[in-house]
């Protein structure tokens, strides 16, 4: 609900303030196998392009055999101005057994007809993070760069809470492959604590988290299509969990 009325009611607008400035050309819809193949809708890694359509909207489900917890997220992200966009959604906590919410804005500062690489910086709030339940502010750096139908992304992110008393790192790897209306790659992410964790955060707050594993797209008419499944591991207190994740999903440009 939070995420179709995000794009509902902020593409129209966007749609309307472009066509006043004459100025300002409008930004023509991305074709959905282009954005598909440059990672537009990947459930991991965050793609380091920035308004090239007005908006994209994602989502998916899955379950996370280490953790033993359902899988889930839905995101939307439209552009406000040239390469800056807002991006909101939320993601499924298996501590909660609830959706929490994440509000944000990203820049593209690189493009690689200009840099040799896209390059793009994005900072969130989310309502829970990976060892703060009370919240964090996680900021992503973000890369990629086209080798004709091959694309390579990563991500470097690092979160805190308000405070500054708890934090961790993430590192998120992407490579895909496209022709046509077909994208197969890989896509993972790597979480993990920063800092000696005290006092009941050491008993329960995790440590390590890993999510990694082929992932295939397909687009048909606007709609584009993924799965992806493989290993999974979860480090909290002394125990750690080994096991096969898997998650299906679908997304959109507009």
């Amino acid at each position: 609900m939070f995420v179709g009325a995000l794009v509902a009611t902020s593409v129209p607008v966007l749609a309307s303030a472009q066509t006043d400035d004459a100025d300002t050309p409008l930004v023509q819809p991305a074709s959905i196998a282009t954005e598909t193949r440059d990672g537009a809708v990947l459930p991991s890694t965050l793609t380091a392009r920035v308004g090239s359509t007005r908006a994209v909207a994602f989502g998916f489900a899955g379950y996370d055999a280490a953790r033993s917890a359902p899988l889930g997220s839905a995101v939307a992200e439209v552009r406000v101005w040239g390469p800056v966009a807002i991006r909101g959604g939320a993601e499924y906590s298996d501590a909660r057994g609830a959706g929490r919410p994440m509000i944000g804005g990203r820049v593209q500062l690189l493009h690689q007809d200009r840099h040799g690489v896209d390059g793009s910086v994005s900072v969130f709030y989310r309502a829970e993070g990976f060892t703060e339940p009370e919240g964090e502010i996680e900021t992503f750096v973000s890369v990629q760069r086209r080798f004709g139908a091959l694309a390579v992304l990563g991500n470097l992110v690092y979160g805190q809470d308000p405070e500054g008393n708890e934090r961790d790192g993430e590192i998120r790897f992407a490579s895909l492959y496209g022709s046509g209306r077909w994208t197969v790659g890989v896509d993972s992410r790597l979480r993990f604590a920063i800092g000696t964790q005290r006092g009941a955060a050491a008993i329960s707050e995790p440590k390590l988290d890993l999510l990694a594993g082929p992932i295939v797209l397909v687009t048909t008419g606007p709609l584009a299509l993924f799965a992806q499944a493989g290993p999974t591991l979860f480090e909290v207190a002394n125990r750690t969990s080994v096991g096969v994740a898997a998650l299906a999903g679908v997304g959109s440009v507009f």
